[in-house]
């Protein structure tokens, strides 16, 4: 046999390797429709939520002072104490009801705003969306679904911080809530709410965008190919800690507004009295749970919205 037979061959055996193959077509990113969007947001919300409620009870009961001196561990001790496992889930219905509502919208309000800002920036068909363009689809997302996600966080937050029975649940709470402080008790913290969720979206989506495309391109990953599981983990856990990094403060106004609007019942008079009577560092009571919540909730959150795109991705192939 020649050189060049000689040649051929070892090429031939060398492409038939497994772990040597290019990947095959099947395996790159296939944009989704709106209303597959929809789908995998609405799974991915309430599967993320669920999984992240327990650390977002303690979270709120931190930032409100309500479980004494300590961290994220003493209070998730003191909640199973006092009212056991079961204190960990309280409010979590209305939690979870509207992660699926509000992800499903999300998402589709995410495909509308990144549409418009393409049109409106001049993008070709084919050019792929920048993170910046991304960053601020998110952060009209977040103020898009606020008048859905603000009612039911307040009811979670009241449920989570009450002493009620553990039973009770959201729609009963709600109900009660309509009726001894009306319908304008739902409003409560809307501005430092929009806030918060212009902050957290945009960062998510612009930020999870960028750490995987930097982390792939780094592994030599073919570009349109969707992350891995450890990329994914990196960036949304990433992504999670710094999203509420730059949220909190904005959290910490809308809970205590929403938890007790007479007595905190306008945004710049929190602003400013919890910077005069707490310092910058009063905008990050009970951080450590909301580090922690960060990681769980958004590396949970982008795991199952991979995930879930995947099974659609393959069911179309």
């Amino acid at each position: 046999m020649d050189l060049k037979a000689r040649r051929s061959a070892i090429s031939v055996l060398i492409t038939r390797m497994p772990l040597l193959k290019k990947p095959r077509q099947t395996t790159q990113s296939k944009s989704l429709s709106t209303t597959e969007e929809i789908v995998v947001g609405t799974l991915t919300g309430v599967a993320s939520t669920a999984v992240a409620h327990p650390l977002d009870t303690a979270k709120t009961r931190l930032q409100l002072g309500i479980v004494g001196k300590g961290g994220l561990g003493k209070a998730l001790t003191n909640i199973i104490k006092k009212e056991g496992v079961r204190g960990l889930y309280r409010g979590l219905a209305a939690p979870v009801a509207s992660a699926g509502v509000s992800c499903g919208l999300t998402f589709f309000a995410k495909s509308l705003w990144v549409k418009t800002l393409r049109s409106r920036l001049g993008y070709t068909a084919g050019q792929q969306n920048n993170c910046t363009l991304l960053g601020a689809a998110g952060a009209l997302t977040g103020t898009s679904i606020a008048p859905v996600v603000l009612p039911t966080d307040l009811v979670k937050i009241r449920l989570q911080a009450a002493r009620c029975k553990a039973s009770t649940s959201a729609l009963e709470f709600a109900r009660g809530l309509a009726k001894r402080e009306g319908l304008r008790a739902f409003t409560a913290g809307g501005t430092a709410g929009i806030l918060q969720l212009a902050s957290i979206w945009g960062v998510l989506f612009g930020g999870y965008e960028f750490l995987t495309r930097k982390i792939t391109a780094a592994a030599g990953v073919p570009t349109g190919q969707r992350p891995g599981v450890a990329t994914t983990i990196i960036a949304g856990s990433t992504v999670g800690v710094v999203s509420w990094s730059v949220a909190m403060p904005w959290d910490i106004i809308k809970t205590r507004m929403q938890m007790d609007p007479r007595r905190n019942p306008s945004f710049f008079g929190m602003l400013r009295g919890i910077i005069k009577s707490e310092g910058v560092a009063g905008f990050y009571r009970g951080f450590s749970a909301v580090a922690v919540r960060g990681v769980v909730s958004n590396a949970s959150f982008f795991l199952f919205y991979e995930g879930f795109r995947g099974v659609l991705e393959e069911a179309k192939a």
